[in-house]
């Protein structure tokens, strides 16, 4: 239960976490079912469909998969940059400066894709009692935490996942083996969660079975405590072998069903696909990037609000749209030289890092009332108290995109458990305190 504090000791500090996540590739972008084979160790490690490891490679066709609006990384009108939206983007420099509302850095059109990320700041304070303010506030306040996160992982076991890393004989699987067994069983007994599934299905070309969305959403290790599911994922891990081609439309359809539904039976927690690979989509629809940004989108944008994260080995490509589009803003890269330290501090910080672009919904000042869902402020102050100012409150995460001083929103209108806070706003919470007020009127910003 939340301390009950007098209003002006409420604090929440909070730290860059760095936990966005990149995407990258070892293969080309390829509209033609190519994909890139290993040419590392060759002995069979009992995969379905006859996978090896290292296997033999296929060939692939080398066009640049492009999604509505055009190919990422081009310009698109308003001066944007790797970006096809024809409304300009965030992150990006146009003419008259930074969009709002268009996709940044995302391969949607018509501008769709995430929300603006550049920090933003807050109102100022307003101390004579109109509309919110800290004079006007007389409520109580409780420490505002931020929201513990729940992880399914779904995984790329595609044949180039066989390779070799660059300089040694340890293929990259072999060395991804390493890092999940590092997360699964370091972080025992933390309050974390998390569950594990794989692409494609078959190690092989059958599109009956690998572009199959349903078969997605059964995990291969349902969610749990690392206490409990710990031994499992590193077992399934240890268990498969790279093989096939990359279906990554479906799994990362089917992963988004299952982490909606675990989050809708989780309240009070928050729910995360992390979707792993190493290339674009060589099997099944979707395919194009810009598809697999509005999946993610759609999943964040909506309730039950699962975000994506994604991370990348290999190349550098345009796989960043899905992370941007799911709530994760831009991305890390796995370093090719050490997939197993890399990949392991990326999941630890997705995992250990409780997000603070989200707080649970403090209580009532009284067991015995209940919250006034209209008397609840944030207030930001900057590191060393230089500065604080309101972030005010709008509809949801529909109106950050014309909110210039961001915003927070709650997860459910109707029935609320957590605050959650614009992507611009996320981004001004950089260092410094969050207090969440109860029983003050907010500053209201877009409806």
């Amino acid at each position: 239960m939340p301390r009950i504090t007098p209003l002006a000791s409420l604090a929440v500090t909070l730290a860059a976490t760095g936990l966005l996540i990149g995407a990258c590739s070892s293969t080309s972008p390829d509209t033609s079912r190519g994909e890139s084979g290993g040419s590392g160790a060759s002995s069979p490690r009992g995969g379905s469909g006859g996978s090896t490891r290292g296997g033999t490679s296929s060939t692939g066709g080398s066009s640049n998969a492009t999604g509505s609006g055009g190919s990422s990384n081009a310009t698109g009108s308003g001066g944007s940059s790797n970006a096809t939206s024809s409304g300009g983007s965030s992150n990006a420099t146009g003419s008259g400066g930074t969009a709002t509302g268009g996709s940044a850095n995302s391969a949607n059109s018509g501008g769709t894709g995430a929300y603006p990320t550049n920090a933003c700041e807050g109102l100022p304070i307003d101390n004579g009692g109109q509309g919110g303010g800290e004079q006007a506030c007389t409520g109580v306040a409780s420490e505002a935490e931020p929201v513990a996160i729940d992880l399914f992982i779904m995984m790329d076991r595609s044949i180039s996942m066989g390779q070799l890393v660059p300089g040694t004989n340890v293929t990259r699987w072999e060395a991804l083996e390493q890092a999940v067994q590092d997360f699964a069983t370091s972080t025992r007994g933390d309050d974390i969660r998390a569950g594990l599934g794989f692409f494609g299905l078959t190690g092989g070309s059958d599109d009956a079975i690998d572009c199959i969305q349903s078969r997605y959403s059964e995990p291969v290790v349902p969610i749990d405590t690392l206490d409990q599911s710990g031994s499992a994922i590193v077992a399934a891990m240890n268990d498969m072998a790279p093989g096939g081609l990359t279906p990554t439309g479906p799994a990362l359809a089917g992963a988004l069903d299952y982490a909606a539904g675990w989050a809708k039976d989780h309240p009070g927690r928050a729910t995360a696909v992390v979707l792993v690979s190493d290339g674009y989509p060589t099997q099944c629809e979707p395919r194009a990037v810009s598809d697999l940004a509005t999946l993610a989108e759609q999943a964040h944008l909506n309730a039950p609000y699962v975000r994506t994260y994604v991370i990348g080995l290999g190349g550098d490509f345009n796989l960043d749209a899905i992370a941007l589009s799911g709530g994760t803003h831009a991305a890390f890269k796995v370093d090719e030289g050490d997939i197993s330290g890399s990949f392991s501090t990326a999941l630890h910080n997705v995992a250990n890092t409780k997000l603070d672009c989200e707080y649970a919904l403090p209580p009532a000042p009284t067991g015995n009332q209940k919250l006034d869902l209209t008397r609840v402020q944030v207030i930001y102050s900057t590191a060393n108290d230089a500065s604080s100012e309101e972030i005010p409150s709008i509809s949801g995460i529909s109106a950050c995109g014309n909110s210039p001083n961001g915003g927070w929103y709650y997860d459910n209108p109707s029935d609320p458990t957590s605050i959650m806070v614009c992507p611009c706003t996320c981004s001004r919470f950089d260092a410094g305190r969050v207090e969440v007020r109860v029983g003050c009127r907010p500053a209201v910003g877009p409806r």
